[in-house]
């Protein structure tokens, strides 16, 4: 058990620091969609109608935005049980949540972190560490 927690501490730890970003990133946009600053914002000022300006803003963008926070929070949770060898399938979820792409600002992290957690998560070792 000892070499399967050496095993899931990076990944988990990567998959937590992606998602603390990701939230952080959401809040900031939460706040500048309720100040009319955000992506929609400047859509319309730049004379663009409809498009993915405005599905992020006013209150589907909001509401995106919770669903954001949402799913960052379940993926730190995941990862935080992810180390402790507890919930396989809450980990193995966080794991593929985070590797999806656009459901977090930080693709460009979730995608390579999300697959290596699960790469582990896939090993037998690893699978047969785990409690509950």
């Amino acid at each position: 058990q000892g070499k399967a927690e050496g095993m899931v501490g990076a990944p988990a730890i990567g998959l937590i620091v992606t998602a603390v970003i990701g939230i952080l990133y959401q809040l900031l946009s939460v706040i500048l969609n309720l100040l009319g600053t955000g992506i929609g914002a400047f859509a319309a000022a730049s004379g663009e109608s409809g498009g993915m300006g405005s599905l992020f803003s006013g209150v589907l963008g909001l509401v995106f935005n919770v669903i954001w926070l949402l799913m960052g929070g379940l993926v730190i949770f995941g990862a935080l049980k992810m180390r402790k060898l507890e919930s396989y399938g809450l980990s193995m979820a966080a794991a593929v949540l985070a590797a999806l792409p656009c459901t977090s600002p930080c693709c460009f992290l979730g995608l390579p972190l999300g697959i290596w957690a699960i790469v582990v998560l896939m090993n037998q070792e690893v699978k047969s560490a785990f409690r509950g």
